[in-house]
């Protein structure tokens, strides 16, 4: 609703303007009240169509820390990567919850109450390839308990940890307790094997040919069949949303490796379907879409999430993924540099509001807050990417380089070495 501009005259409220009389009976007071009503409407009308009070930023906690790494493990919990080890902070309080010392981590797997913290160990001199190992150390998320400790490569996987060994080309695969690291069962090398997001198995091709999904949880065998496989060099079987395929590859004249052809088998009963709109890599790309990457030198699609229809191609283009929708950065920008605009989620109609920001906070590739340092260089402007677009969190005296967000909270580095967590809320109306 559109709010009315009365004019009620300079003067009006000085007592200095005498009123007009009344051409008849009590048209004067009568005339009074209507005009007080309808300001009082007015006033009424304008705060009933006001916008949503602005986000504010309350500083938690600020220390001078050089760092390596930021992030954040559940909705609550802050990690920070130092030379000496890594340090968890509370996102409601910014208060120091629990330490563990070592050095530098590879990577972070986050499986709810057990976080795993990857320190990377010394590179080694071997000339045969090896598996990214790092020294894994499990810890309880909210006291930093150690729960256990080994030498691994990991990845979480619906709440599971997969491990990797042997060689890095056919490694074995083993699926573990994330928080005893007990073994619950595993695939031999010898075969080819990939784990399906979608349906929470893993997909196994036996060397005689037989395709067999299993539980990922325990292993079972939910349906196998024996089935064609594409001629190369070698196979290897793929998994996209509603099928599962098998990968023929063989090295070309330059020396490259590319896929022969994909025969594809239905999901449901393992029987031949076609391969349109089959993509093994899909990423989140926020507000219920998904960037879908086929298995070869095809054109990226942006997709529905739920139901895996393609709503645009994206070509020549560097994106990713936001809840104001997709932001597309100029092709020749390295991801980092510049927004160029995003694609609106509902109509995916091109919008320039976001144009200059860059890119400071991703959860699971999918941005979440924006930055752009001001002329002078010395306070960084902040805003926060939502379904509404982009809102902005106010202006902060320091030039921040990356940040790390969750519900409420955020935590950012700067130039000059300092740590800094805010708590994110609303301006009191």
């Amino acid at each position: 609703m559109t709010a009315v501009l009365i004019d009620l005259g300079d003067d009006w409220g000085t007592g200095q303007a005498a009123e007009p009389e009344p051409s008849a009976g009590r048209r004067g007071p009568l005339r009074r009240a209507a005009v007080l009503a309808c300001v009082v409407l007015c006033a009424l009308t304008a705060t009933a169509a006001a916008p949503a009070p602005p986000r504010r930023l309350t500083e938690l906690a600020r220390w001078f820390q050089p760092v390596a790494a930021i992030s954040a493990a559940g909705s609550d919990t802050f990690l920070v990567n130092a030379m000496d080890g890594v340090a968890a902070y509370g996102s409601a309080d910014g208060r120091l919850r629990w330490r563990i010392a070592g050095g530098l981590i590879d990577w972070v797997q986050d499986t709810g109450d057990v976080v795993v913290l990857g320190f990377a160990q010394p590179e080694s001199t071997s000339s045969q390839p090896r598996l990214p190992l790092a020294d894994a150390v499990a810890v309880d998320r909210r006291t930093g308990r150690v729960l256990w400790r080994a030498q691994a490569y990991l990845e979480q996987v619906a709440g599971l940890l997969v491990s990797y060994a042997g060689d890095p080309d056919r490694p074995a695969v083993e699926v573990r307790d994330p928080a005893t690291f007990g073994l619950r069962w595993r695939v031999p090398g010898a075969r080819s094997f990939t784990l399906d997001r979608w349906g929470t198995g893993l997909w196994e091709l036996a060397a005689d040919g037989k395709l067999v999904e299993h539980d990922l949880a325990s292993g079972a065998v939910r349906r196998s069949a024996r089935v064609p496989l594409p001629p190369g060099d070698k196979v290897s079987v793929v998994v996209s949303r509603d099928a599962v395929g098998i990968a023929g590859r063989r090295f070309d004249a330059d020396g490259f490796e590319r896929t022969t052809d994909t025969l594809w088998y239905a999901r449901a009963d393992l029987a031949p379907v076609g391969g349109e709109n089959r993509w093994p890599w899909v990423v989140d790309c926020g507000a219920g879409t998904s960037c879908a990457y086929p298995l070869d030198r095809g054109t990226p699609q942006l997709i529905d999430t739920a139901t895996g229809t393609p709503i645009r191609p994206l070509e020549d283009t560097r994106h990713v993924g936001s809840p104001a929708g997709l932001l597309l950065f100029d092709s020749s920008d390295e991801f980092g540099g510049k927004v160029r605009a995003r694609l609106e989620p509902v109509s995916q109609l091109v919008r320039t509001d976001v144009a200059g920001w860059q890119v400071l906070s991703t959860t699971d590739q999918v941005a979440h807050v924006v930055g752009r340092v001001d002329r002078a260089r010395t306070a960084t402007h902040l805003a926060e990417l939502t379904a509404d677009g982009m809102r902005p969190l106010g202006r902060q005296p320091y030039v921040l380089m990356q940040c790390v967000s969750v519900p409420q909270a955020l935590l950012c580095t700067t130039t000059g070495g300092d740590v800094v967590i805010w708590r994110v809320g609303r301006e009191r109306a």
